[in-house]
């Protein structure tokens, strides 16, 4: 190699080498925070709130999963808002309302300006709720049947303000579904790692919950209401960017939420794109120094991957491989702790797939997600 060429090799790999730190420390919070895991003791009122729009296919195995949570039925409460259905997602709640005590159904007729529609949805629910503690999934999710009790217990600490749970996509009938499920629990991983070690990096709505007094101390989802995502994160940010409040993500098996896959690329793109647009968002509301500073830090790994490959692929020199190589087997050793801690079977296959195609997706969708225009939820 030419001495250029050389400079650049070498910190490629120093970059990639720095990366399998973080992500060790991160793996190492994640095995602390599942050894630190404890029974269940405190069973205070709680409130599910799910906002939902044209579920009909999904309401009634949510709401089946949800009467039969193991929570003390009396200090449970159901709020599902349906959220400008056109199906007959209305119908079926109805009757559900009918056949369950402690449901409460909220009928979202039109959004107003400078609200993103989820975010409105859920708003107008929280301001019915009269319990301390709120859960949130999506409508076309399935909690464990101990999911509500697993959720609650970090809030035994008044400093607790915040709690997060795995929440995989899964269906696993073909490959791509086995990709989109490790995906999603790298995401989490990296989540769930970064909450043991005091720093926060983002969570996801299909498995949250809060105080609502931290809600309020935070005035809600002022400032960030227009963004068409961020009802989970960016309320995560506001929250433990409370000098009050903390964040801690619940790692078992019985707080873990599924939810399928998307049901096509076009779902895929979507989702991801917003995801990703709201990427500027962080550094317009109060985050710490560290999410501001590992947010750049993890684009520029996947670009030094990509590099990594594409200099193996042209120059068939083995040597280029070893940025993608470092990444790759600490990813998947943080994932397969994460595997582990919610007894979940991990496969290499699918792993090193993964890893050749999520850095080209993750630079593909960093660059587009802010200019991006899209609907909260693409309907089928």
């Amino acid at each position: 190699m030419a001495r250029p060429t050389i400079v650049i090799y070498f910190l490629l790999v120093l970059i990639s080498l720095i990366y399998a730190g973080f992500i060790l420390w991160l793996t190492d919070g994640i095995r602390n925070l599942y050894s630190s895991t404890k029974d269940e003791s405190i069973f205070p009122e709680v409130t599910v709130i799910i906002s939902a729009r044209n579920e009909e296919n999904n309401i009634s195995n949510l709401m089946d999963a949800l009467v039969n949570q193991t929570y003390p039925h009396e200090l449970l409460k159901l709020i599902i808002i349906n959220d400008r259905s056109t199906d007959s997602t209305a119908e079926i709640l109805a009757n559900f309302e009918k056949e369950i005590d402690n449901l409460t159904i909220i009928t979202i007729n039109k959004t107003p300006d400078g609200w993103a529609p989820k975010k409105w949805a859920l708003n107008t629910a929280i301001n019915t709720v009269t319990t301390e503690i709120i859960l949130q999934t999506d409508a076309d999710c399935i909690p464990h049947k101990d999911w509500v009790k697993c959720m609650v217990q970090p809030f035994s600490n008044s400093a607790v303000g915040f709690v997060s749970g795995p929440a995989p996509l899964t269906n696993n009938a073909t490959l791509i579904d086995s990709l989109y499920e490790l995906d999603s629990l790298a995401q989490d991983s990296f989540s769930a790692g970064g909450f043991s070690q005091g720093m926060v990096f983002s969570c996801t709505g299909r498995n949250m919950g809060f105080s609502k007094q931290a809600f309020n101390d935070v005035n809600g989802y002022e400032n960030v209401s227009h963004f068409i995502s961020g009802d989970d994160d960016l309320l995560l940010h506001k929250i433990t960017g409370h000098p009050s409040y903390k964040a801690q993500f619940v790692l078992s098996k019985k707080s873990v939420v599924d939810s399928p896959p998307p049901s096509s690329l076009e779902q895929f793109i979507q989702q991801r794109l917003r995801f990703a647009s709201k990427g500027f968002s962080y550094y317009n509301i109060k985050t710490s120094t560290s999410l501001k500073l590992v947010l750049p830090f993890l684009y520029i790994t996947n670009i030094v991957s990509l590099i990594s490959l594409f200099n193996f692929t042209e120059s068939t020199h083995f040597y280029w491989l070893w940025p993608w190589l470092i990444k790759s087997f600490v990813d998947g050793f943080i994932t397969y702790t994460f595997y582990h801690a919610i007894a979940r079977k991990w496969s290499l296959g699918t792993m090193l797939l993964l890893s050749l195609v999520h850095p080209l997706y993750i630079v593909i969708f960093g660059i587009l997600g802010p200019f991006s225009s899209f609907e909260w939820k693409i309907d089928d």
